[in-house]
């Protein structure tokens, strides 16, 4: 998998708290289930149910809870006023 981040969104990893964690978990919809991305750089209640992804160039921890992974995980900053990492599937908000 690879994972695409600027220099913005690695800075921002590093001064707060060092390691991405990213956690896809399903969600029912109108129109079936969704999958939905989660990033957040606080630890986890169970940071062993996360296993390292990508490079290395950005540590992100990935918990999939049984599902495929994406080829591609895009991470950007978003936010006005308070900034925080949002992470896409395969450039996506969600996967069906």
């Amino acid at each position: 998998m690879q994972v695409i981040a600027s220099d913005e969104v690695r800075s921002y990893v590093e001064e707060n708290g060092g390691v991405l964690y990213v956690d896809a978990h399903r969600r029912r919809c109108c129109s079936g289930a969704i999958t939905i991305l989660d990033a957040s750089t606080r630890v986890p209640a169970d940071p062993t149910a996360y296993r390292p992804v990508g490079s290395g160039e950005l540590p992100v921890r990935l918990r999939t809870a049984g599902q495929s992974e994406p080829e591609e995980l895009v991470v950007e900053l978003k936010g006005l006023h308070r900034k925080r990492p949002v992470a896409y599937w395969n450039g996506c908000a969600f996967k069906i």
